[in-house]
């Protein structure tokens, strides 16, 4: 069997030791080595930005930089990659100090063998990809305990709420429905059913978060002109705003414009997640927009992709909650006073990747935000259509 080859960067600057080195890793068996070497840490950077070894042997005392600042330096581009410290000093202390830091290993160059060198790289090798699983496995545990900890959160928060508002409503009705004129028990009646909506909806929403993740999410693409259907969903919106607005008063009034540079846009898309990815996008660019202003959908095609842009006018998203925008559960650091169960964005972004697409967002506090979907027109890009349906006219 062939042996594997290893790419390893030697940072050393005494070029005697360097090519020794160099030799003994010629002398090693069980890997064939391919070395790139470095004299100074700059250089060394420079290497592990534009390529990716699979060990690093590294001198601490180098022209620019000296002890263990040259291992911290290192690490700061090469986290993933096993460093193993070569020294001329059979120093004990520095050796655990420098393996405390986080070196695979500390070897003295003049008790180096072929052998020894070649077999402490694959172990150095072998323990780096361990340690990285174990990160690994720790950061999927965290994440999960965080997630199992918002669900809770929010599960708990946003059905005590509508469950209060129904006992509340349900209760007097009850005990004073002689006294209650017709219009308020229909006011308490709607105020009843609206609960109930908002709780059912929590769960039509975590149920279809857990099809997503668990792939019992179906698609199933039909072929629509995607500028009627946005048409017809600004529409719908138009109307619900409507009724936000009245129910509200004293609101600042929005508005929700659509625009498109196509004279029709057909593509193969799932009708229900497109609606989903919309709709959610819509609702929060009004819920967030507490001032008014408008509301703009944009559609703009390229020959083989959607692109949808819906822009608001609101209150912005933090810079550092972009990242996690669309995980589960998370909520913007500024939306605290406005409804929400951190669900909306998760499922967008789960259907978006369904159809084999894109998203993303730019934001500005105060200034308002744009989230952008990109959209395959074509079913050859749906890598996980379950069937196509030619829709009716």
């Amino acid at each position: 069997m062939k042996p594997e080859v290893l790419q390893v960067l030697l940072v050393e600057d005494n070029l005697g030791d360097a090519e020794l080195l160099q030799e003994l890793l010629e002398e090693a068996t069980g890997s064939e080595f391919e070395v790139k070497a470095a004299i100074r840490l700059s250089d060394a950077l420079t290497h592990l930005s534009e390529n990716n070894y699979e060990a690093i042997l590294l001198d601490l005392s180098l022209p620019d930089s000296q002890g263990l600042d040259t291992l911290v330096r290192v690490q700061e581009v090469a986290d993933r990659q096993p460093i193993i410290v070569l020294t001329g000093l059979n120093d004990e202390e520095i050796a655990v100090r420098t393996v405390r830091q986080g070196a695979q290993d500390y070897l003295i160059k003049g008790q180096l063998n072929g052998v020894l060198l070649g077999r402490a790289i694959r172990y150095a090798i072998e323990r780096k990809r361990v340690e990285m699983a174990m990160r690994y496995a720790l950061d999927q545990e965290r994440e999960m305990r965080e997630l199992k900890s918002r669900f809770v959160s929010t599960i708990s928060h946003e059905l005590r709420s509508p469950l209060t508002t129904i006992f509340a409503s349900a209760d007097l009705l009850h005990k004073f429905s002689s006294r209650l004129n017709e219009c308020k028990k229909g006011e308490m009646h709607q105020q009843i059913k609206a609960a109930a909506q908002r709780m059912n909806q929590l769960l039509d929403d975590v149920l279809t978060i857990w099809k997503a993740e668990s792939a019992e999410q179906p698609l199933i693409p039909v072929l629509m002109d995607l500028k009627q259907f946005c048409r017809d969903l600004v529409e719908e919106c138009h109307i619900q705003l409507e009724d936000l607005q009245s129910s509200h008063r004293g609101e600042s009034d929005r508005t929700i414009v659509f625009v498109s540079d196509c004279s029709s846009c057909p593509a193969c898309v799932d009708r229900n997640l497109l609606r989903q990815i919309l709709s959610n996008l819509l609702s929060n660019a009004i819920k967030y927009s507490p001032q008014g202003g408008t509301v703009r959908l944009e559609l703009n095609c390229d020959g083989s992709n959607a692109i949808f842009r819906i822009k608001d006018e609101g209150i912005g998203i933090p810079e550092s909650d972009l990242d996690k925008l669309f995980s589960t559960f998370y909520r913007a650091s500024n939306a605290g006073g406005i409804y929400g169960t951190g669900l909306g964005l998760a499922i967008v972004k789960k259907a978006v990747e369904l159809h084999g697409g894109a998203i993303a967002v730019s934001s500005e506090i105060g200034v308002g935000s744009t989230f952008t979907v990109t959209l395959p027109l074509s079913p050859t890009f749906l890598g996980n259509a379950s069937r196509t349906v030619e829709e009716k006219s």
